[in-house]
């Protein structure tokens, strides 16, 4: 649990020190962490790997990853629109092809991919 921690403070560390608000002022952004409520998103660890989500209006929620703790900062960089000043977490071409491709709407999905 505490490796999850370190890698929850360095996200939002990179995030509050490369965004030009802080993460605190996106009311609907959480950060290690699945909120299911309508308009929601953020980031979490699960079976050891980091996802983005986005729950819309209506909650039907998709989720995407898996990534890396670089990856998965550029991942909320984009879910926040704030990537242009986060040049050196650029998704690689496989990271890229992960964020385009992967979605899924439920945890069972997200279980079940090799």
């Amino acid at each position: 649990m505490e490796y999850i921690n370190s890698e929850i403070e360095e996200i939002i560390r990179v995030l509050n020190s490369k965004a030009e608000k802080k993460i605190s002022e996106f009311t609907n952004f959480h950060v290690g962490k699945f909120v299911e409520l309508p308009n929601q998103c953020g980031c979490f660890k699960r079976n050891s790997q980091w996802f983005v989500y986005n729950n819309d209006e209506k909650n039907f929620c998709t989720f995407t990853g898996p990534f890396d703790v670089n990856g998965i900062i550029y991942a909320c960089a984009k879910l926040l629109h704030v990537t242009k000043n986060f040049k050196e977490y650029r998704f690689s071409e496989k990271e890229l092809e992960i964020y385009l491709n992967n979605n899924f709407h439920t945890f069972n999905e997200i279980d079940n991919y090799n």
